[in-house]
């Protein structure tokens, strides 16, 4: 059986990244993906590096790169006709005993639709929606006996 890598990245569409630029700003941060970029996604799908002056339609989130290490990344790309479906990205947290605190912080921050799950002890995560609708977690399920 072949061995998972993991992911590289995420793209996400977004229907108006100013809605939700400022939340994740604040989100990935908290989640550690503290440094942030810009750049511009064309209509076929090409990114392209940012020109001065030139508008962008996507924010990158990512981790510092270092050698050796594979630098993660997450960018919420903006398409003003993407319909916020049921599909959810999961951000992991390191314990359990975090989430009262991510649940306040959801608040401050503009998350809507704030829940806890059912199966706390099993899974214990809060299931919430950006300013715009998209389906996010964070969870703390512990690692396999």
């Amino acid at each position: 059986m072949p061995k998972f890598f993991g992911f590289d990245h995420v793209d996400t569409r977004v229907r108006s990244l100013s809605q939700v630029e400022p939340f994740y700003d604040q989100l990935m941060e908290a989640l550690g993906l503290p440094r942030k970029r810009h750049c511009f996604v064309d209509a076929d799908g090409n990114w392209v590096d940012l020109k001065p002056g030139q508008a962008y339609n996507v924010a990158e989130y990512y981790e510092e790169v270092q050698p050796g290490h594979a630098s993660f990344f997450i960018g919420f790309i903006e398409d003003p006709a993407m319909t916020p479906t049921k599909t959810r990205i999961a951000f992991r947290i390191e314990s359990p005993a975090e989430l009262p605190k991510w649940e306040e912080f959801l608040h401050e921050i503009g998350a809507r639709n704030i829940e806890r799950g059912e199966f706390v002890d099993d899974y214990p995560a809060i299931f919430f929606e950006d300013p715009a609708g998209t389906v996010l977690e964070i969870a703390a399920r512990k690692p396999a006996k």
